[in-house]
């Protein structure tokens, strides 16, 4: 090892102050392993220098316990020793002639005189100090590790030669690193440490190491505490009066001997300031010194608080023991000047009434400064006390000179050193405030947190004994007052022996019994006497012996002129320690009036009796509790509950309630009126469920019975049966309310229905309703032709249909003629529009027959949703009859939402009708086509097929989309117009006029709902086809899936007829319906056009390649060819071939292009057939 490395190591190991053996007889084991390596390297090196042809070299290297190896010039291996195979994991000839470099990375690229440069000592000099340098080093197996290198140059006849000295110093560095961890570690414990902690040298007696803790609690610098011993941080002497040195107490020994002595000790502070501590030694390993650690802990604070917990223990059993009032709040005022440095402490009492604060207790004030503390008014700007009474708040003041509340008594309290006072609340029973506890300190100063926190609790003890004073002065005054009772009140109290001697009766019970005094009753001799009956008094003490108590018993006594009275005693048993009794108390009354008022009553009572039993009312009466007491033989009658039976039961058992219309339970009229302490009449509808389960209507009142100071003592409740009034009520408002007809709801009640649904939406954003307003199309025809007979009875069989539509819950109206309502409540507007839809299909697919006739009928319906922004009924019917008009102009037989833009779009859409009109008169209508494909070699060589297309010219010659003006004359029922022209058109100009049998291509025109219900469109479509006289597959009309299932048997009529004619049909948007292979069958159709929605995404979305596909193989089983619309890839039309769809059509293949490109001949010989 270096010697400066050494030097270094060692000067660090005695800064550290580490004294442990272990780390000290690890750091000597680590410089003798050095020395002994070094000394082996010299020894070998001058070995090699000087006897080189005497031994052989590697004997030499075999001997040093090093890894040694020779390299030359070049850098490659020449010798190595057995050392050097072993750290590098290569056998010796692996080694022998490989580059140094595979063993030091860090040699590459350079000169290997050049890297071992640093690293070489010169073997001449006799004072030889190897050079040692780290370099990382790498095995065979990759793993790399830290060595520490030398080396020294030979020179030879063949050149210079290096030898290299190695060791692994791995394991060396982690246990450096171990110890510089540990140091720091122990430096760090040391100096977090809470407690302030020195190490004490007891041969020297000094301070050899202290943390930061003990320079701040000593109040020294570390260079100064390190050069003082224990007599500078203790006083001469300690607590218990001996000297703090010089007394053998055996700690220092103790500790020496391995153990850990704690004790504590008054320590102080560079300004001599004392204060308790707790210490504890513990002894430090060394070699030649005797070290102990001292930790030390102050505990002034835990003294302080065991001091307080004292006083307050002693306050504590001093109000447990009742000691007089003002010894205890002296004690306290005593308690609470031990708490700092010259506190003076008084306790001020409140004076409610006069809201002044008085001094009660104050020991350590002068006379002349209590007597200005007297009277002190309870106002803000008052003395501190007064104040804080004021605001409820403690209240400090900090310096007297400066508050101007302490004018005109500052001057005494500057006379007696007064700076500052405190007041703290004190609080009584209820957390009243009683007055303060307050603090006089010779200093200008605001109490600190540590002294708020102990005065607050002293405070609250002084709460506690003014509490007990003001509880005892309670105790005083009860017993006074119940003295007072005793001799005042009404009833008779008596106290007597067991034999029946009168110890002791109050003024009543004397002037009750006739007599002039108690002198006077007792010299009766046993009650025995009084009693009329003497049997009373041996039931009444057989009850004490055997209850210990007699409640209400009653029975008459004598009065001292003889005359008997009726009493009602209530006593108990005073038994002695073994249970005997000696003596009862208790309590007479005479019930005498009573009695005799009772006995009226019952006779009042029993005329009362006679004339309920023979009114023609059910009378009920029950107690307060609603208990039944009485029940007169109609209300048996009608409750089927006999009097027997009905007595205290609840009438709530008997009288069960419930509304007629919502068969709610209604709350009982007489538990209403005994609450509420009013005549309850109720409710009209209301059902008296009786005891076997009948129900009569009934009309009821219940009315409260008060005693005479008006306190609900019971109730009647009067009722009678008004079955027959109900029935005829709900005859005339039947009539009122319903339609004679279909038996619906007529309109006057269907809008009162709609005026509460439209109150309970106000304000409640969440909740909404739907109104459907239904309007039969074209009624007036069956009326003209079946007569009014068979009209009135299909209104009524319609109104059937309707009603199984929708639910229970809904209320179905008829408004008038062929108009219906029907309100949904709590329904969105999706659910609004479904059902409407589920109505007009039920209509439309309904077959009415009448005397061998039949007949269908279709409907217009408009749906309003109902929510909390409605304003009224007439607003909700207006938008309702307005949805009902936009569904019909959309070519009736619709559904339609209404929308707050329908007026505006109504408006919008009449332009439309003109603009759309001029277009047809001016020849401004277009027709573009787009060419369908075959897909496939097998499909390549069919015919022509082309798809044409209307587009509408405006007036400045603009193109306007479909999209714009074919709503519109579908709503105002222009579609026949178009499909006429287009249809036309096509026949005369475009179609195939060959000779042939079958044309060479085909023309696709579509079809609209609307024209396919209009009876006359076959007959024109058929005149035109007979006027062309067209080959067969010409033409090919496209119906959408929904119309032909909208119009199915007058659609397949369509076919059926024009199919005879040669033209073909593609079922338009199929796929999209909800039953599609349900009416498929039923369809003569050629071609299936697949809705665009399936195909566009069919390359990549396996749910849509299984719809097409499904429809492909249906169309396929029924000998129907399937068209692709919406094609935009070549991905999607490779994906269709491969699902077996015959042709395709889209933007890939072609746009739509006007009619005045139109080739057909041209295009199939350009190829434009895909094979």
């Amino acid at each position: 090892m270096q010697k400066g490395l050494r030097e270094k190591i060692r000067a660090a190991t005695e800064d550290s102050g580490i004294t442990k053996p272990g780390f000290v007889e690890l750091l000597a084991l680590i410089d003798q392993h050095y020395d002994k390596m070094e000394a082996t390297i010299t020894q070998s090196v001058q070995t090699a220098t000087h006897s080189v042809t005497a031994a052989p070299i590697e004997a030499i290297f075999d001997s040093v316990t090093e890894a040694l190896f020779s390299v030359d010039a070049n850098g490659i291996i020449r010798n190595c020793n057995k050392v050097c195979t072993s750290y590098f994991k290569l056998t010796k000839d692996q080694l022998i002639g490989s580059s140094v470099a595979n063993l030091l990375p860090s040699a590459k690229d350079q000169p290997i005189r050049d890297f071992l440069e640093a690293y070489t000592s010169n073997l001449e000099d006799t004072n030889i100090d190897l050079v040692d340098g780290e370099v990382a080093a790498v095995r065979a197996d990759g793993e790399q590790f830290i060595a520490e290198i030398n080396a020294s140059n030979l020179q030879t006849g063949g050149g210079d030669i290096y030898v290299v000295s190695l060791r692994d110093v791995t394991d060396r560095k982690q246990t450096e690193s171990a110890l510089r961890e540990n140091e720091e570690r122990y430096r760090a414990l040391v100096e977090n440490a809470p407690e302030a902690i020195i190490v004490f040298d007891v041969d020297e007696n000094v301070f050899i190491d202290a943390n930061d803790n003990a320079c701040t609690l000593f109040n020294l610098s570390r260079a100064r505490l390190l050069s003082v011993g224990p007599e500078a941080i203790s006083p001469d002497v300690q607590p218990d009066g001996t000297s703090s040195f010089g007394v053998r107490r055996g700690f220092v020994e103790r500790a020496l001997k391995g153990e850990h002595p704690s004790f504590e000790w008054m320590h102080k502070d560079s300004d001599g300031k004392e204060f308790p501590c707790e210490v504890r030694f513990s002894r430090l390993p060394s070699d030649d010194r005797q070290l102990i650690r001292v930790s030390i802990t102050n505990i002034a604070e835990r003294k302080r608080e065991e001091a307080l917990s004292y006083a307050q223990n002693k306050v504590l059993e001093m109000i447990a023991a009742n000691t007089p009032h003002d010894r205890t709040l002296r004690a306290i005022c005593r308690f609470v000047e031990k708490l700092g440095n010259n506190f003076r402490a008084a306790i001020m009492a409140l004076d409610v009434k006069s809201q002044t604060l008085s001094v009660a207790e104050a020991p350590s004030l002068d006379h002349k400064f209590r007597l200005c503390l007297d009277f002190v008014r309870v106002e803000d700007e008052s003395l501190p006390c007064g104040s804080a009474v004021f605001h409820s708040q403690d209240r400090f003041t900090s310096s007297i000179a400066a508050d101007p509340c302490w004018e005109g008594k500052r001057k005494v309290a500057e006379e007696f050193g007064v700076r500052a006072a405190w007041s703290f609340l004190i609080h009584g029973a209820a957390n009243r405030i009683v007055g303060t506890l307050d603090v006089y300190v010779d200093e200008t100063r605001a109490p600190t947190t540590y002294e708020l926190d102990k005065l607050n609790g002293m405070a609250r003890l002084a709460g506690i004994a003014i509490k007990r004073q003001h509880d005892e002065e309670k105790l005083r005054t009860s017993e006074a007052r119940y003295r007072g009772l005793f001799e005042n009140v009404v009833d008779g109290v008596y106290i007597a022996s067991r034999d029946g001697e009168i110890i002791t009766a109050n003024p009543a019970l004397v002037e009750m019994l006739g007599y002039d005094s108690v002198k006077e009753l007792k010299a009766v001799g046993k009650t025995t006497v009084l009693y009329v009956n003497p049997i009373d008094r041996e039931r009444v003490f057989a009850r004490l012996e055997a209850e210990g108590v007699v409640k209400n018993f009653e029975y008459r006594l004598r009065r001292k002129d003889g005359h008997n009275i009726v009493v009602l005693e209530n006593s108990r048993a005073i038994k002695d320690d073994d249970g005997n009794i000696i003596a009862h108390e208790g309590t007479i009354t005479d019930i005498t009036e009573r009695k005799h008022a009772e006995t009226r009553v019952f006779e009042e009572k029993e005329r009362a009796q006679v004339t309920l039993q023979s009114i023609g009312d059910g009378v009920i009466t029950t107690d307060a509790d609603g208990r039944v007491d009485y029940i007169n033989p109609v209300a048996q009658d009608l409750t089927g509950w006999d009097m027997r039976s009905a007595r205290n039961t609840p009438v709530t058992d008997i009288m069960m309630i419930v509304n007629a219309h919502t068969r709610s339970t209604v709350e009982n009229p007489v538990m209403r009126c005994l609450s509420e302490g009013r005549t309850i009449t109720l409710a009209e509808n209301s059902v008296l469920i009786t005891r076997n389960g009948e129900e009569v209507p009934i009309q009821d009142s219940a009315a409260p019975i008060r005693d005479r100071v008006g306190n609900i003592v019971g109730s009647v409740m009067v009722f009678h049966d008004v079955s027959k009034e109900t029935r005829l009520f709900r005859q005339l408002s039947y009539q009122a309310s319903h339609d004679s007809l279909t038996g619906l709801i007529n309109r006057r009640e269907f809008e009162n229905c709609l005026v509460g649904v439209i109150e309970q939406t106000r304000g409640n954003n969440e909740e909404s309703h739907a109104l459907l307003y239904v309007d039969l199309d074209q009624f007036k025809v069956v009326n003209d032709t079946f007569g009014h007979t068979a009209g009135d009875a299909l209104l009524g069989q319609l109104s059937e249909q309707i009603q199984t539509r929708i639910r229970s819950t809904d209320l179905l109206a008829r408004l008038g003629g062929d108009e219906f309502g029907i309100l949904l409540e709590r329904c969105s507007d999706e659910r609004a529009i479904e059902v409407a839809e589920s109505i007009r299909g039920a209509i439309e697919g309904y077959r009415f027959e009448w005397q061998d006739s039949f007949t269908t009928m279709r409907c217009s319906i408009g749906v309003v949703m109902i929510n909390s922004e409605n304003a009224d009924v007439a607003s909700v019917m207006s938008s309702a009859d307005v949805a009902c008009y936009s569904a019909k102009d959309m070519g009736r037989n619709q559904v339609h939402l209404y929308k707050d833009t329908d007026a505006s779009m109504r408006h919008e859409e009449m332009k439309w009708v003109s603009r759309i009109t001029s277009a047809v008169e001016d020849d401004r209508l277009e027709l573009f086509f787009q060419p369908i494909i075959g897909i496939g070699a097998e499909n390549g060589d069919r015919r022509g097929h082309y798809e044409l297309l209307l587009r509408m010219r405006d007036e400045e010659g603009e193109l306007v989309g479909p999209d714009q003006f074919i709503p519109a004359a579908e709503r105002y029922n222009l579609m026949s117009t178009l499909d006429r022209w287009v249809v036309h058109e096509a026949l005369t100009e475009l179609a195939d006029r060959t000779d042939e049998a079958d044309a060479r291509y085909t023309l696709a025109v579509n079809l609209s709902g609307t024209s396919l219900s209009e009876d006359r469109f076959l007959e024109f479509v058929i005149e035109e086809l007979e006027k062309q006289q067209l080959p067969k597959g010409a033409i090919c009309f496209e119906i959408t899936e929904t119309a032909a299932i909208s119009n199915l048997s007058r659609v397949v009529h369509f076919m059926q007829e024009l199919k005879k004619l040669g033209c073909k049909f593609s079922l338009d948007d199929f796929g999209s319906g909800l039953s599609s292979f349900t009416y498929l069958k039923n369809l003569p159709v050629d071609y299936l056009k697949i809705d665009g929605q399936f195909i566009r995404n069919v390359a990549s979305d396996t749910v849509d390649e299984s719809m097409v596909k499904a429809i492909s193989e249906v169309g396929h089983a029924m000998g129907i060819e399937t068209i692709a619309e919406r094609v935009e890839s070549k991905q999607v039309l490779d994906k269709l071939g491969n699902l077996g769809v015959e042709f395709a059509q889209g933007y890939y293949i072609a746009r739509p292009a006007s009619v005045q490109t139109f080739e057909p001949w041209a295009e199939q010989k350009s190829g434009f057939l895909l094979a």
